[in-house]
């Protein structure tokens, strides 16, 4: 293709860009170009169409039907994003361009090929142009490129560029670069407004603070060459204003209304409500779990102290001396468990002097006393 390409440029009429009439499309970036070319009956439906762009005051082809496809009516090529289609029932030839980027601006012709030479069709002026939406105080960035040449027109490292706002016929310089210059860089400020030219990646930067809603408009990169504005890339900026209206009704609580797409502050207070409530409720689990923490440890120490007090009607009064009755008797529960016993004690309120103090002890275990004391000692086998 690019040899091809080249034997046919010198076979192109730049003449005859002039006398073709010049249709203006203008499109966003990432969108769609459709063109229909239709030609005459002179025209055969053998004859090679093609779809060229012009640059230096020729235009090179970058699709045509050479290779195409064979259809029943028409012929298909493509190439790349660019689709180009013979219909030679319709005698039109439709040419295709998806996914639009600002680079692809420019101007176009579709031709057909007669004898040595091509013939065009029609011709397209294409400005494929950036939208973007902000907010009042936002900054934009934008970054125009720029080849070797625009328009026909050559671009030095020392030519000017500029950033203009669209009124009508006119472009109202903002900021341009004439500023002091490095090696591979030109920078300047005017106002609110930073441009800076790359000249080595042929990249012109553009930076606009502090937007406001008089900033909405369309806008351009333009390169200065002998009093004269020759646009590189075509931007359209939409300055909206955030108003958020709150309204108390009785206990119903906060109603805030935000236009579309006046979402970034929005988004931003809403992030730091959603991390300010998690920050509270991991710190409210924290402490709960602490307190809970703290209670059962308070718990087991009062438990080792043996301060916990049971209902007042287990226990006797504290005066009370525990006093085994002489009825005292073992039991044999009901079920069958063979390892549990019970027995019944009965308690005195009161111990007389002269009643005996029962001890349940083996005797060897017995502790020697003296001998006046009377102490009596008693074996209880469980049955």
């Amino acid at each position: 293709m690019e040899l091809r390409a080249l034997l046919l440029l010198p076979l192109c009429f730049p003449g005859l860009q002039a006398q073709t009439l010049v249709l203006e499309e203008k499109k966003i970036e990432r969108s769609a170009l459709y063109v229909q070319c239709p030609y005459t009956e002179q025209v055969k439906y053998q004859q090679k169409k093609a779809w060229c762009r012009w640059r230096d005051g020729q235009c090179e082809p970058l699709v045509d039907t050479t290779y195409s496809t064979q259809y029943a009516n028409a012929k298909r090529a493509t190439n790349g994003k660019v689709v180009i289609e013979d219909n030679r029932t319709k005698r039109i030839v439709n040419i295709t361009i998806t996914n639009l980027q600002v680079e692809d601006s420019g101007t176009y012709s579709c031709a057909y090929y007669s004898g040595y030479r091509y013939v065009l069709l029609k011709t397209i002026s294409l400005t494929v142009f950036k939208e973007l939406y902000k907010s009042e105080l936002d900054s934009v960035s934008v970054q125009c490129p720029y080849s070797t040449a625009v328009d026909g027109t050559l671009v030095y490292s020392t030519d000017v560029k500029a950033w203009c706002l669209l009124d009508q016929t006119w472009c109202n310089i903002l900021g341009w670069t004439d500023g002091p210059s490095t090696q591979n860089h030109r920078k300047a400020q005017q106002g609110r407004v930073l441009i800076q030219d790359d000249t080595k990646k042929r990249t012109v930067t553009i930076t606009m603070q502090k937007l406001q809603t008089r900033d909405t408009g369309v806008y351009q990169c333009v390169l200065y060459s002998h009093t004269h504005l020759i646009p590189i890339m075509e931007v359209k900026l939409s300055v909206s204003k955030l108003s958020v209206e709150t309204t108390l009704s009785g206990s119903a609580g906060t109603t805030q209304t935000t236009p579309a797409g006046n979402t970034s502050e929005l988004s931003s207070s809403a992030n730091t409500f959603v991390l300010l409530a998690g920050v509270l409720s991991i710190l409210f689990l924290l402490a709960l779990i602490g307190s809970i923490t703290l209670w059962v440890r308070r718990c087991k120490q009062l438990k080792r102290r043996g301060m916990w007090r049971l209902p007042e009607d287990i226990y006797d009064k504290p005066e009370d001396i525990v006093q085994l009755d002489s009825t005292d008797r073992m039991e044999s529960p009901q079920d069958d468990s063979k390892d549990l016993k019970y027995v019944t004690l009965n308690f005195k309120s009161r111990l007389s002097p002269e009643d005996p103090l029962y001890c349940n002890v083996e005797p060897r275990q017995a502790h020697r006393k003296p001998e006046d004391e009377h102490v009596e000692y008693a074996t209880i086998a469980l049955k």
